[in-house]
């Protein structure tokens, strides 16, 4: 469980239209240019001092925009293959000390059997409490407009985080990976069983010999999980997610110079998304009072820079999580016209999305990504992830989407329609088709 306690809160204010140190809004509100400034680190691992400095150049770019900033700090791991490393640390120890201590060791793989299902379905789990841990910041940005009163809020949400390099992530394995970890979950749930079987004296020797087989096969998930990461460390990222941070402030600027009616745009950039949707887990503990299930609606941009743009409708891991919900029903909507035609529903199976929090929740939500043929998110995880890799005109695509799907939601709260509303609803056409 993403631990807020202890959380800090830093507040800065630029008068709306006012320039911040990021320069002009006009350059603030250009997706390839957040992108490059963003690329131009190295990476952006959680906790590091590059995701502060990340943290920075988003909150001047906010600052630049007439937004008014906060910054919520908030205690993460500093990368999730140690909480899954310990969790199979568990699981191996439980499995080789059967023989000294079989009750013990029992107890040891049956928690660390529970804590790995949880967190591959992406719960809340007491393993965020395992150490090495540091702190991140979510960057929320809101600009009001004078006079305007509004009952909606619509959240732009993107994470600023790069990911640790992974070896299970190369492109002859991405396309398996849930069918893996299933398969690795099936051996997870039969550890605590061959371990009962060999205190009742149940299938000796045999038992015994699987005891050590499973033992290995965890060893070597494990040496797979981290030696990317210790050999490279973190992925630059600038597919994931600086092109989302792009999209969403983009957006966010387009939204702001010409405001929907009777909706409120909230911009909230999350750190610690790859240590595992810490960032937005703790934005929504923080907030969860304030977010009422009929007046929020949540758009996560994430991956948004190479291959074909798409609306998630379904994610999970282990159990399904939908997004048929009126975000989702407003993006088949709009994907119907022809300026819109090329985007189409995906699934996402690799992981999950800053959103589950919010959909679990009762949150209208819904995922803007991009997918190449295979349904994956091009060099996801990998040490390619580079700005070269990044394709300006899907990004401009993205802006463009993303914006109208905020205007038609906007335009769905009124019984009235016109032709102006129309008009606005497609602005913004730059982007290439």
């Amino acid at each position: 469980m993403p631990d807020t306690a202890g959380a800090t809160e830093e507040h800065a204010t630029t008068p709306p239209g006012a320039s911040g140190p990021s320069g002009t809004p006009e350059v603030a509100s250009d997706p390839m240019a957040i992108i490059r400034d963003l690329a131009a680190l190295p990476h952006r691992g959680t906790t590091t001092p590059q995701e502060t400095q990340a943290a920075q150049i988003l909150s001047d770019r906010l600052k630049s925009l007439g937004a008014e900033v906060h910054l919520e700090s908030f205690a993460t791991p500093r990368v999730y293959i140690w909480p899954v490393l310990w969790m199979l640390l568990g699981l191996i120890a439980g499995l080789l000390l059967a023989p000294l201590a079989p009750w013990a060791s029992l107890a040891l793989a049956f928690a660390s059997a529970v804590l790995l299902f949880l967190y591959f379905d992406w719960r809340a789990s007491p393993t965020t409490y395992l150490a090495p841990r540091g702190r991140s910041v979510n960057v929320i940005g809101r600009r009001t407009t004078p006079g305007q009163k509004t009952a909606r809020t619509a959240i732009l949400m993107a994470h600023y985080d790069s990911a640790p390099a992974s070896l299970l992530y190369l492109p002859s394995l991405v396309r398996g990976f849930r069918q893996s970890l299933l398969i690795s979950l099936a051996l997870v749930a039969l550890a605590p069983v061959l371990l009962l079987l060999g205190l009742l004296r149940i299938g000796e020797p045999v038992t015994g010999v699987l005891r050590i087989v499973l033992a290995l096969y965890f060893l070597v998930q494990g040496a797979m999980t981290a030696v990317d990461y210790l050999r490279l460390g973190y992925v630059n990222g600038a597919n994931d997610n600086a092109t989302g941070v792009g999209v969403a402030l983009a957006t966010a600027a387009r939204l702001w110079a010409d405001p929907p009616p009777d909706l409120d745009v909230l911009v909230v950039l999350t750190g610690a998304e790859e240590a595992g949707m810490v960032g937005s887990h703790a934005y929504f503990r923080a907030h969860r009072r304030e977010l009422d299930p009929e007046n929020t609606y949540l758009f996560n941009l994430d991956n948004c820079g190479a291959g074909n743009l798409c609306f998630v409708e379904l994610t999970g891991m282990v159990t399904d999580v939908g997004y048929r919900n009126v975000l989702w029903r407003q993006a088949k909507a709009l994907a119907s016209e022809p300026l819109f035609a090329d985007v189409k529903p995906g699934t996402w199976r690799t992981g999950d999305f800053d959103s589950i929090w919010f959909a679990r929740g009762g949150i209208p939500s819904l995922t803007i990504m991009a997918q190449d043929h295979r349904g994956c998110a091009p060099n996801l995880h990998r040490p390619t992830d580079t700005i070269d890799r990044v394709e300006p005109a899907l990004v401009a695509h993205g802006v463009d989407f993303a914006e109208a799907l905020v205007r038609r939601l906007a335009s769905s709260f009124s019984n009235e329609a016109s032709p102006q509303t129309d008009e606005s609803i497609h602005r913004g056409e730059r982007g290439v088709r």
